[in-house]
């Protein structure tokens, strides 16, 4: 049964909390108790807002979908096609040990047997589904002006995007020393990846 919200910013701030402790220890390791602590709550606190750890864990991949997507939306702005789909992708990427953290939890989601359905409905629905569809329609705004040939299926592209900016991101594998390297490589193969698209006709 869903909780009465009495108080959304104390939510927040276990949400928050449960993020923080994710991105650092993993999903396993972080226990209610532990997160109450985090948050400067009691126990009680934590679970008048959600029924177990499996609520709060939900409530975190939801957050962390939400921080990425307000990302990627502040960096395209109201660019569109070649411009808006580099801006985007280079948003999501781990350049930075904020949006570093955002991987460090999507991979202790992904490498967490019991999450896996989890992450299935959450991604399908503000995590990797909603990205698909942004790089979809940018693709076909992107043909339509003629920034990429006619023959550039928008579909299939996005798709190729995904697993680019997938393996990118598992490059840091959580590690903020790998930074460094992940963005001067990142940045090297999307060029190429946006300058290859633009300058050939590409069949999906």
């Amino acid at each position: 049964m869903p909780r009465r919200i009495r108080d959304p910013e104390s939510r927040h701030r276990v949400i928050a909390a449960a993020w923080r402790l994710v991105a650092v220890q993993g999903i396993h390791a972080t226990t209610v108790r532990g997160i109450a602590a985090e948050a400067g709550v009691t126990t009680g606190s934590v679970t008048h807002y959600f029924e177990d750890k499996a609520e709060v864990m939900a409530a975190v991949l939801r957050y962390n979908n939400k921080l990425a997507a307000e990302r990627v939306a502040a960096a395209v702005g109201g660019r569109t096609g070649l411009d808006a789909l580099s801006r985007g992708v280079e948003a999501m990427l781990p350049h930075d040990e904020h949006r570093l953290r955002w991987w460090t939890v999507w991979m202790a989601f992904w490498g967490e047997r019991g999450a896996h359905r989890m992450v299935a409905e959450e991604g399908a629905n503000a995590g990797y589904g909603a990205l698909e569809i942004w790089l979809h329609h940018a693709f076909e705004s992107a043909v339509a002006t003629g920034e990429l040939p006619s023959t550039v299926d928008p579909r299939y592209e996005s798709e190729r995007v995904l697993v680019l900016v997938g393996g990118l991101g598992l490059m840091s594998g959580g590690e903020a020393r790998l930074l460094r390297e992940v963005r001067r490589r990142s940045r090297r193969m999307l060029a190429e990846h946006w300058a290859n698209l633009a300058s050939s006709p590409i069949h999906g």
